[in-house]
């Protein structure tokens, strides 16, 4: 495997460890993997923007996780891992409790190896009917 592979499959696990994390309520992860200066972008059905930090969007988590019993699902589709030195890029698919049941979500997530880990430092999601889904 290539130095570039075993990146790749390094970042894609820091993302499934978040993911399992959440899912078991184990919502301590969100400090680890989230960056200080982390933003997200949501978009949702109906065009509307929602612009959160760290501490807000990890009320959001919460909220869900209390919301639906501390599950909000794993299942996930890994589309794209780009990697530049310290920086990542990762275009993937969920369907979880976060946006609703009905709802599928697209996420760019851009990472930065920091402090001799990834951190999230941006997310940008788009959230749309399973339906219309790609």
């Amino acid at each position: 495997m290539t130095t570039s592979e075993t990146t790749t499959q390094e970042i894609k696990a820091v993302i499934q460890r978040l993911i399992e994390n959440v899912a078991e309520n184990n919502s301590a992860i969100l400090e680890e993997i989230y960056h200080d200066d982390m933003q997200v972008i949501m978009l949702d059905p109906d065009d509307a923007v929602s612009v959160s930090g760290k501490a807000e969007f990890r009320d959001i988590i919460r909220s869900a996780l209390e919301a639906n019993n501390g599950t909000i699902g794993t299942w996930a589709k890994f589309h794209h891992v780009s990697v530049d030195g310290d920086k990542a890029h990762v275009l993937i698919s969920r369907q979880n409790e976060l946006t609703g049941p009905d709802m599928q979500i697209t996420l760019g997530i851009d990472l930065l190896r920091e402090r001799n880990r990834w951190q999230i430092t941006r997310e940008v999601i788009v959230t749309r009917p399973k339906t219309n889904a790609a």
